[in-house]
């Protein structure tokens, strides 16, 4: 089993994590991104990709998921202190 099919729990940080879990035959793997806003509540993106694709591809959407997912606690945090997102 390579590196990146082998399953990942999440670290306990107060910004960003991500977890990997693979299926229980391997054939596909969940990668579950987390970030924590300013009251700490937790909020998940999720991306699940087949084994076989190519580790580039996957990068580029795990990069483009934590952008998003940044973006996303960010415009809350904007609301809450009052300034337009």
């Amino acid at each position: 089993m390579s590196r990146h099919i082998a399953r990942r729990a999440p670290k306990e940080t107060l910004g960003f994590a991500w977890g990997r879990f693979p299926t229980v035959d391997g054939s596909a793997i969940t990668w579950r991104l987390y970030r924590r806003d300013h009251r700490r509540a937790l909020h998940m993106h999720v991306l699940t990709f087949f084994a076989g694709h190519d580790r580039a591809v996957i990068t580029g959407h795990l990069r483009r998921a934590r952008r998003y997912l940044r973006d996303k606690v960010d415009n809350i945090d904007l609301v809450a202190l009052g300034v337009t997102a």
